[in-house]
């Protein structure tokens, strides 16, 4: 009978392990005494504890006391993590915990794994604890609350825009509007939302909008044209409205964007057929993307043949007579931002031109400014009844480089309401130290270890500290991931094939000599001889521990070679 009861068991407990390999869980079963009856071969997944501890009989609070020596601590409040949590007060309140009725929490184990601890008592006093991976599902639902923040934040763009935009599927329908847009119709977003075009303006207006719509979302061809709107508050919209196709040829959607150009155009009666003009008033300043310091410097220079104390260009005629089209655009736009109506012409033939054309409208020129590099320039600085400068864009060589290495000595020679070379490079300095130029890594501890099982502690201890950490298996591997990835923590086993810690602690600190920087190194040695421990110090290294290492040795050097080096340099 007893033999029968066994086999019956062992079947049981073998469907049940089953069971728990298929659904991916761990499974720990307790009774009335907290002595462990079952743990399924999953639980070894979640936790690194060894396999004897596991074995049935096994106390809970044997069962506690190895899982935080493993380096695991979870149910600890975030503000307490980094904080040197006390073994006993840790079992004594996970054990508090096992003795709920209900109890559920999400824990992190490691920088990209979390883990459901779920625990039942049951009315006969046994218990029931099961843990399963849900990263991927924490993943989607970060994910999910990111794209939610960037939806939002995307409406708020939008919706600050001043010109009208729309967005509407493959069935033109409306998705999205500003507020700009809603403007228009004197509704707000939810009016609009998921209706047509043919629900918000007449029938003839509705047929040529959805023809385009069409247009565009059958050929993929963008389309523009210029429109006079008529808003349900009788005002004028004078637009540019373009509008593209996007999206998978399964689900295209529609972008029309409406700019807003009413505060630059004069209206005409007849929009369709003359179009709008600029306003008189409008003057458009050329603008880059990109700051050039050669450019600059040459204009401003450049400008000092133009500006001096007693003479204010702000409403002057000036006429630039000058054959480099470089000059050219160099002060005729300086000169249009400081006020004054110019021209440029590229010949002594255009010159007469205009001069004759101004003469004959009775329009003076109030200042003339000649480009030495063209043929016959003396002619037109002799001439008279004309205030008349010469510009020497090809004789500013010395001062143009003093204006870009030693900007406050060519100061000296320019005019003193003219914005001098020296404002351009306020904010340009070398940096000449090192410390500035140091690229902290994409890792923080890089573990050099050739033993599996140490190898496999090293990352249990680092993963619940949620550090970054790379493994590498000899000196030569060590010295390659530290190469590639700066860690801030080097942690170096002495013995290792290949390449000792001691070699590869020299190889390192040789190559940064050139890189100018100091990356931590410690040693981890079964060795505690003084002797051994002079050696790693001789090598370079900063520190030494010992094997078999414990979370709290590992919390300690990173806490001092990583976090307070960290904390100095952000003070």
């Amino acid at each position: 009978m007893n033999d029968g009861a066994s086999i019956d068991a062992d079947i049981q407990s073998g469907m049940f392990d089953a069971a728990c390999d298929l659904l991916g869980v761990g499974v720990f079963v307790y009774d009335r005494n907290d002595c462990l009856v079952f743990a399924s071969r999953q639980i070894h997944r979640f936790l690194p504890i060894p396999p004897d501890v596991v074995r049935p009989g096994a106390r809970l609070r044997d069962v506690l006391g190895a899982i935080f020596d493993a380096g695991i601590r979870y149910g600890i409040p975030p503000e307490q993590r980094h904080k040197v949590i006390n073994r006993e007060e840790w079992i004594s309140a996970r054990i508090s915990a096992h003795w709920r009725e209900q109890h559920e929490m999400v824990e992190r184990l490691g920088k990209d794994r979390w883990v459901l601890f779920r625990k039942r008592r049951l009315p006969n006093g046994y218990n029931i604890s099961t843990l399963s991976d849900v990263s991927e599902q924490r993943k989607q639902e970060e994910q999910w609350r990111a794209d939610l923040e960037r939806v939002a934040l995307t409406e708020q763009v939008l919706d600050t825009l001043p010109h009208p935009l729309i967005v509407k599927d493959k069935n033109l329908a409306y998705v999205a509007v500003n507020k700009a847009f809603c403007a228009i119709h004197g509704s707000e977003s939810g009016a609009i939302l998921g209706r047509t075009v043919w629900d918000l303006v007449d029938a003839e207006n509705a047929t040529r909008i959805d023809t385009s719509d069409r247009d565009v979302l059958e050929t993929g061809i963008p389309f523009r044209c210029e429109e006079r709107i008529v808003g349900t508050d009788g005002s004028h919209l004078y637009v540019v409205t373009r509008k593209y196709r996007i999206g998978s040829p399964d689900n295209f959607i529609l972008i029309t964007i409406m700019d807003d150009v009413t505060h630059i155009v004069e209206p005409k009666e007849e929009m369709a057929a003359d179009g709008v003009t600029l306003r008189a008033t409008t003057r458009f300043r050329k603008a880059e993307v990109c700051f050039d310091p050669v450019r600059e410097a040459e204009t401003r220079l450049l400008l000092q043949w133009c500006q001096d104390d007693e003479t204010d260009i702000a409403g002057k005629r000036i006429l630039l007579v000058t054959p480099t089209r470089r000059t050219e655009e160099l002060l005729i736009g300086q000169l249009q931002a400081r006020g004054a109506d110019c021209g440029a012409v590229r010949s002594l033939d255009e010159f007469y031109a205009v001069l004759d054309a101004a003469n004959s409208y009775g329009v003076g020129l109030d200042l003339v400014l000649v480009d030495d590099t063209m043929d016959g320039y003396e002619a037109i600085a002799e001439a008279g009844g004309l205030s008349v400068r010469v510009v020497t864009p090809d004789r500013i060589g010395v001062d143009f480089f003093r204006a870009l290495v030693e900007p406050h000595a060519a100061a000296e020679a320019m005019p003193t309401d003219v914005l001098t070379p020296s404002a351009l490079f306020d904010d340009w300095y070398i940096a000449t130290d090192a410390d500035a130029m140091i690229v902290q890594g994409d890792i923080e501890v890089l573990v050099a270890e050739d033993n599996q099982i140490n190898q496999f502690v090293f990352s249990q201890i680092l993963e619940g500290m949620g550090v970054s950490h790379r493994i590498a298996e000899n000196g030569e591997e060590a010295v390659a991931l530290w190469r590639k990835h700066q860690p801030r923590l080097v942690l170096m086993d002495i013995a290792m094939p290949v390449m000792n810690g001691l070699d590869a602690t020299l190889e390192i600190r040789e190559a940064e000599k050139t890189l100018h920087t100091r990356t931590p190194i410690v040693a981890v040695t079964a060795q505690a001889l003084n002797v051994d421990m002079q050696n790693c110090l001789d090598a370079g290294m900063d520190d030494y521990i010992t094997k078999p290492v414990s979370p709290d040795m590992i919390e300690s050097v990173y806490n001092r070679f990583v976090t307070q080096r960290r904390a100095q340099n952000a003070a």
